[in-house]
């Protein structure tokens, strides 16, 4: 156990260093406690090889090229999403290839048709898998970009918003007459209110108009 004197001079000693202070050494240290942040044997399976990820995270790293802790964590979130992507072609013919072995076992004939019907639920299931995790990609490659083209000095506009009033009213029905929807260029507008009350020559209607018009 540290004595007193130890206690204080360890204190007078930590006051001393300033740390870094240029931005690579600040932006250096920042990483310290980043390796690839995604352990192998979380993120690899029976079919994988740890040293294949590492490649695959290193040359993503080095094209995508993170500047700090936060671009680090969507280096990292974009790289597990592709690495999850790269599963989907094995998936769908795993799921197709087994129902093919039913057929089989069976001794009927295999014809693509008919296999693809038995397996049609398992490949749906695959195709919004895929379309989850493409989402979560796109998104955090959107935010690295945005940051980057910050630190760039380049003018970053905010992100269209999309406000819809109503909304529980619009979802009992597709022109239900309670529906309250705003109109303008970058809000969206009911089919039925659209043909019944169309827009002005310039593009926008101010304040809220009604689906039935």
């Amino acid at each position: 156990m540290a004595s007193e004197t130890q206690i204080a001079a360890n204190r007078r000693n930590a006051r001393k260093s300033t740390g870094p202070k240029s931005a690579d050494g600040k932006a250096a240290v920042a990483r310290n406690a980043l390796r690839h942040g995604l352990t192998a044997n979380q993120v690899v399976l029976f079919d994988e090889a740890g040293t294949d990820f590492a490649a695959y995270y290193a040359e993503l790293r080095a094209a995508l090229d993170p500047a700090d802790a936060v671009d680090e964590a969507l280096v990292e979130r974009i790289v597990l999403c592709a690495w999850r992507l790269r599963r989907v072609g094995r998936a769908e013919a795993g799921v197709i290839n087994a129902s093919a072995d039913k057929f089989r076992r069976h001794g009927e004939k295999v014809e693509f048709g008919r296999v693809f019907s038995l397996a049609v639920e398992d490949v749906a299931a695959v195709s919004r898998h895929e379309a989850a995790i493409d989402r979560a990609l796109r998104r955090a490659h959107v935010l690295l970009e945005r940051r980057q083209a910050r630190r760039r000095g380049e003018a970053v506009p905010p992100p269209i918003t999309v406000d819809v009033d109503g909304l529980t009213a619009a979802e009992d029905g597709p022109a239900a007459p309670s529906a309250n929807i705003k109109i303008c260029k970058t809000k969206p507008i009911s089919e039925s209110a659209l043909h019944s009350n169309p827009l002005p020559a310039g593009g926008e209607r101010e304040g809220p108009a009604s689906a039935g018009g």
